[in-house]
This record gives C-alpha cells, structure tokens and sequence, in this order.
C-alpha cells in the first residue's frame, strides 16, 4: 500500500472515530413515584422488548417510547436494546404478526412521556436526562442509561 493510500486510510478511520465519539445525553428511564419496583437493565430490556408485561412487584408494565428517529429513541435502542430501527421494526412485525406481543406506544415529545408516567402508575418511559428535572413531582427516574 502506498503513503497516499494509507493516509487517506487513516484519515477517514480518525474520522468515523471522532463521529461516533461525539457526546450523546444520557438516558434516564421514568417510572411513576408510586411505583418503586427497583429495576434492572436488564428487566427494562425485557419490558420493551414486550418479553415482561409486568414490573418485579406483580403490577402491568406498560412501555412508553419516543418515536422512531428521535435521538433518544435512537439512543436507547441501540444502548439498552442492542438493536437498530430497522432491527426493531423486524422484531415487532414478527411479535404482532404471531400476536404475542404490541409494541410500546409512541409519543411526540420526551415532555408528554413525562405527563403520561406521571398520571399512570403502569406507565415506563424513558427521557433524555436534560429534560427530566421539569418539575413534575409524580415521576421517579432510576439510574442512568449509558453505553
């Protein structure tokens, strides 16, 4: 290989570095206050994943997502679920085609998340932890979500 070949190499793989190394908000996944199951990641996995339909404490656990192309859906599907859209898109035509499973309900906006948690002891959401301090007092965060 020649000195030209090896440094456009070496450029363009310091360059898909630094792009996948740009800072990404962190995740917090919210619970109502009343609810204090604690949680595993693992645990929260299997709620989205529609493979848990109920929280350790024996109440429903009904997940609540982002949609898809929102940087916190994108996030947390590829930091907590291991999957990209597409992936996912596959996974949940096979659950709903078999009928064993509905995907999480999709909202607009990481605010109407919180409002829904809040008013839903049933309800799991997840946020980006810049917009998690709103004020609302009936919501819970557990640890959070990083690569």
């Amino acid at each position: 290989m020649n000195q030209g070949r090896y440094m456009s190499a070496v450029f363009a793989l310091l360059m898909a570095l630094s792009l996948s190394l740009q800072v990404r908000a962190d995740l917090l996944v919210v619970v109502n206050k009343s609810n204090a199951s604690p949680l595993t990641e693992e645990q929260i996995k299997n709620i989205f994943l529609g493979k848990s339909k109920y929280f350790p404490d024996g109440k429903p656990a009904i997940p609540v997502q982002m949609h898809p192309g929102s940087s916190a859906y994108e996030d947390f599907a590829s930091k907590v679920l291991g999957k990209d859209d597409s992936q996912l898109r596959a996974y949940w035509s096979r659950l709903v085609f078999t009928g064993r499973a509905t995907p999480p309900r999709e909202v607009d906006s990481e605010s109407q998340i919180l409002q829904l948690v809040a008013h839903n002891p049933n309800l799991i959401g997840y946020v980006d932890t810049t917009v998690a301090d709103t004020g609302i007092d009936q919501v819970r965060s557990l640890a959070p979500l990083t690569p």
